[in-house]
């Protein structure tokens, strides 16, 4: 499944493939905030690791992968991105990010309904879960605006586990 030619977008944000081009405006963005976020501070991202990730995005959509990401760009600009992580049985994961001088603008939010609304049908989802951190105040907001619901429970690593349900079963 290609993803060449998807773009998603609510007149406001686009959803589309990273591309070469974006490597210093994706390693600039990368903050200490989202880098402790995702567990992988102190270290930082440089351009080996944008190109081996342009690389496993390319296999995961040429071939059926398990992970769909998507830049995240408002008049043209990269501000950050989101992803889903197919996890079977008709469940996904998703994350998304925002580099600093985007943030608090509404476009997590937006990259996070854009992505669930495609899944569903297109990815044939049933439930997309976020695993949260619970002092990540701005994140569990993200999740409430986009539509997700808090489910009482806590992955093993202590995440809150958000979840938001397909409003009808995809079609085959």
């Amino acid at each position: 499944m290609a993803a060449r030619g998807i773009t998603l977008s609510d007149g406001v944000l686009v959803l589309d493939r990273l591309r070469p081009e974006d490597m210093e405006a994706h390693l600039a963005g990368e903050d200490e905030e989202q880098a402790r976020r995702f567990g992988w501070w102190p270290r930082r991202s440089g351009p080996h690791q944008f190109r081996a990730l342009l690389a496993a995005d390319e296999r995961d959509w040429d071939e059926g992968g398990p992970r769909r990401r998507f830049a995240a760009r408002a008049g043209g600009i990269l501000v950050g991105g989101c992803e889903l992580r197919l996890r079977g049985g008709g469940r996904a994961e998703a994350s998304y990010w925002t580099f600093p001088e985007f943030r608090s603008r509404g476009y997590a939010t937006r990259a996070l309904r854009l992505l669930a609304e495609w899944a569903f049908p297109k990815q044939r989802i049933l439930r997309v879960e976020l695993h949260v951190e619970p002092d990540n105040a701005a994140s569990l907001a993200v999740a409430a605006r986009a539509g997700f619901a808090p489910t009482g429970r806590r992955t093993s690593e202590g995440l809150l586990v958000y979840a938001r349900g397909c409003a009808k079963r995809p079609s085959r």
